[in-house]
């Protein structure tokens, strides 16, 4: 029946089909397969049920099984078939379609990844490997590939795969829409390839790194360049390699690359040509490193195609359960971020129209016109922090002369929001390129990414919901998958352990349907080969390359495996390490020894860098050295927190702090000014009215800020009565520096304690350790709450919700000291609010 004619008898209800006519759609069932689309599917399976579901649909063969599958693959109703509510066929082949021996996985079981294993010399590259391990091939203009296989660290997973997505979408943000080219990188679970091509300086449209909670816009010294933006991918890998250690980068010749692919090519050729012959690749010499490459598994018949691969019906991407999957996954790209970056592009542009108009408008008036529509000055109250293209008001406003203004300041803020907007205006072309357009590069990759993990039985570590969705769509396409994999590999007499080994991958090849030409999606089993670790058979009688490693026979390591105990082994090194020279000799037996027993000698290593705790009278020494500390330089960092809560209006923490000083009489004075100044700033006192009021204490001052000027000359007469004198001419900012002149610094305050032994150098010790742990656990504090936040662009209410009482501890906690200025900058991009500057002093 010709195509037309197929098309019209789908047209048409099930139930007016003639026999025959249903004779010619199950024919063409048959041919379609395994690329049967949704249409043929559906009116087949509602024939099936309707018309005849007392027999066999195929006359009891595979074919029936097949329909089953790839009705519920293609989110069709298909009865649940339970044991004992119907026994019809339809029933038999939906429980059929749930045995393993037909429809279930065709990978081996995932292997229990180690630290015996990552530690495996007879490995290098494996996809479940702890350790991530990269291969960059590359000519003399720069990097064109890239090969990253392991899964890796939850921590340094989530860095590989994001920049690797970034740099995917900035390689395939072409520029034309129309273009319908595949999207040849693969962002799978433990293997990722990103290509760049061979065409040198080739232009590619920028987009950032959207999966970066932190990022929205694209960094200055970003690349324009495919090269370059795989030259971006290869510097992460290298400082995660530099900074971590679990991760390795290699760099190989792509001459060689492209050599040892041409090689597996002529081998599979010869292997053909000569059917009465095998041929056997064997591993290099153990000394030689070799590359590791992707390979496609390459037939070894003739007439049967190159390489090993199957098309399927794009249409399993339109179902319910496959759109769930890529909104999911796709949110973060599109959306929010999206209408971010339109909004700022909207307001970019009304500030240019609006600066160059002002700008224009004051260069063609004349001197007199200008003297009269123009004030003198002018005053600033905003500023435009570049680095993350933000407008931040400003506490106190700048006064500058309107002729500078208009011919300095002006020009400058039109080219730097023009930068910001064309960046902005990029952005939003690119997100639409890569995401919402037929041919978008990200919803091929996301194809790729889930065909890939669904047919391997593994799970993409990704948000909470698209991981949900993606095991409910693989509960209804898995099976179909792995049936007809079997059935097309039984066909062309491939045995399926041939393919499906722990080192083989899915490729898949997936163009969306356009107005003029239909959805493709093709699979190909793809496999790591490792020259110097990697087998490769060409035998024509298995019809196929065969490639084999040490994971393919990779067991669970023995609880009670022979050989020395980790102790023995720790031993040995524990007295080859007292010998001179032994460097090297030390290295190789320290490794043999981590490899034959991880878990001890790891943990002895430990042991042996930790040191032993204080006993129980040493800790008493160090808990009243503490808090004799805490007594001493109650002061300095009191005053300090107290003038950090002021400026960011916590005014209830200022006081506390105030309260919290217990110092002697002399310094008593500085605290009562201090606290005059909150609670005249906590009365809402403008900065520049403060002086004034303070110096010739006028109405309108506060009764508390009165009381504690009272009680500052009653602690020090004379510095209060010179500091309010001179306070209205130096000015708030001059005025607060003063009260923090003199003050001992931390090292002179630590006095020690003779009554309880505490020695000035210990006391100060003691102080600087407990200062170190808080910073560090400040830092630490701050970074598991970046880490809450959304992989997409993060509104800024729900940012402060999340961040907020990480920097609250930062800027206003009990351990306010130290460098503060990235957590203040973070403060002033999140609000829009630059807080006041007044009083800055030096640390202590």
């Amino acid at each position: 029946m010709r195509g037309d004619a197929v098309d019209e008898v789908l047209s048409r209800l099930p139930h007016t089909w003639t026999a025959d006519e249903a004779e010619r759609i199950v024919q063409r069932f048959r041919e379609s397969r395994p690329a049967v689309p949704k249409r043929l599917v559906s009116r087949l399976w509602q024939y099936w049920l309707q018309q005849c579901p007392d027999q066999p649909l195929f006359g009891d063969t595979e074919d029936d099984l097949a329909l089953v599958l790839h009705a519920r693959a293609l989110g069709l109703r298909v009865p649940a078939g339970d044991p004992g509510t119907d026994d019809g066929p339809v029933a038999r082949w939906v429980r059929r379609a749930r045995e393993d021996a037909e429809c279930g996985p065709l990978f081996p079981a995932p292997l229990a990844w180690g630290p015996k294993a990552a530690l495996a010399p007879q490995v290098r590259a494996a996809l479940p490997s702890s350790l991530v391990r990269a291969w960059v091939a590359g000519d003399e203009q720069g990097p064109v590939e890239v090969l990253v296989a392991g899964a890796g660290l939850p921590e340094i997973r989530q860095q590989v795969v994001q920049s690797a997505l970034t740099t995917c979408l900035r390689v395939n943000g072409l520029g034309d829409p129309e273009s319908g080219d595949f999207v040849g990188d693969h962002i799978g679970v433990g293997l990722i390839r990103v290509t760049a091509g061979l065409s040198g300086a080739q232009a590619s449209l920028d987009i950032p790194s959207v999966f970066h909670a932190r990022s929205v816009t694209v960094a200055d010294a970003v690349s324009s360049t495919a090269r370059g933006a795989l030259r971006d991918f290869v510097s992460l890998l290298r400082s995660l390699a530099h900074e971590t250690g679990l991760v390795e980068v290699a760099d190989i010749a792509y001459a060689d690359l492209v050599t040892y692919t041409q090689g597996m090519r002529a081998l599979a050729d010869r292997a053909a040509g000569e059917r009465e012959r095998a041929f056997l690749r064997a591993p290099r010499a153990a000394e030689d490193d070799g590359l590791v490459s992707l390979q496609p598994y390459l037939r070894t018949v003739r007439g049967q195609g190159a390489s090993v691969g199957l098309e399927f019906s794009p249409d399993l991407f339109t179902t319910d359960a496959y759109m769930s999957v890529e909104q999911a996954h796709q949110r973060v790209l599109s959306q929010r971020l999206t209408m971010d970056a339109r909004l700022r592009l909207d307001q970019l542009e009304t500030e240019i129209e609006q600066l160059t108009a002002d700008k224009r408008a004051y260069e063609q008036a004349s001197e007199e016109e200008r003297r009269t529509l123009w004030p003198a000055t002018v005053l600033l109250v905003v500023r435009f922090d570049e680095a993350t293209g933000r407008t931040i008001r400003l506490t106190e406003p700048e006064e500058v002369p309107t002729e500078k203004y208009y011919e300095v300041n002006v020009p400058h803020l039109i080219k730097i929001r023009k930068a910001w907007a064309r960046r902005m205006r990029e952005l939003v072309e690119q997100l639409e390129t890569a995401v919402h357009r037929p041919h978008a590069p990200a919803r091929q990759v996301a194809a790729g990414r889930f065909l890939d993990a669904a047919l391997r039985g593994v799970v993409p570590d990704e948000s909470p919901a698209t991981e949900r969705a993606f095991r409910a769509w693989c509960t209804e396409a898995a099976p179909m998958l792995w049936f007809e994999w079997r059935c097309a590999l039984r066909r062309d007499g491939i045995a399926p352990e041939d393919v499906f080994t722990p080192h083989t991958v899915l490729i898949s090849r997936y163009l969306p349907p356009t107005a003029e030409d239909a959805a493709v999606l093709f699979s190909h089993p793809y496999t790591l080969v490792d020259t110097a670790r990697s087998a490769v058979l060409a035998d024509a009688g298995r019809a196929v390359l065969v490639v084999r490693d040490a994971t393919d026979h990779a067991e669970p390591a023995p609880a009670d495996a022979n050989g020395p105990s980790a102790q023995e082994l720790w031993d040995e090194l524990a007295a080859l390490a007292e010998q001179p020279q032994v460097e090297e000799e030390f290295s190789r037996r320290f490794l043999e020894a981590l490899r034959a027993r991880p878990d001890g000698i790891a943990r002895r290593m430990i042991e042996a860098l930790q040191p032993s705790g204080p006993s129980a009278a040493e800790e008493d020494r160090i808990e009243a050295a503490l808090r004799t500390a805490e007594r001493h330089t109650s002061l300095g960092e009191g005053l300090d927190r107290a003038l950090m809560a002021m400026r960011n209006e916590a005014f209830l923490t200022a006081r506390e702090c105030l309260d919290d000083i217990r110092t002697e009489t002399q310094w008593q004075a500085r605290v009562w000014l201090l606290r005059a100044i909150v609670e005249c700033r906590a009365a809402r006192l403008e900065s520049r009215e403060i002086p004034g009021l303070l110096g010739h204490q006028m109405p309108g001052l506060p009764d508390v800020a009165l009381r504690a000027l009272d009680e500052a000359g009653s602690a020090d007469e004379e510095f209060t009565r010179g500091w309010l004198e001179s306070l209205p001419e130096a000015g708030l900012d001059k005025g607060i520096r003063r009260l923090f002149q003199g003050l001992p610094r931390a090292r002179a305050s630590c006095k020690g304690d003779a009554l309880n032994k505490v020695s000035p150098e210990r006391e100060y010790a003691v102080w600087l350790f407990r200062n170190a742990v808080e910073y560090a656990r400040l830092a630490r504090q701050l970074d598991e709450a970046g880490e809450e936040l959304a992989e997409h662009q993060e509104a800024v209410d729900a940012a402060l919700a999340k961040l907020g009482r990480a920097l609250e501890e930062i800027l206003v906690g009990p351990y306010a000291g130290g460098s503060r200025g990235a957590a203040e900058e973070l403060f002033e991009v999140l609000t829009g609010q630059e807080p006041p500057r007044y009083g800055r002093v030096a640390g202590r």
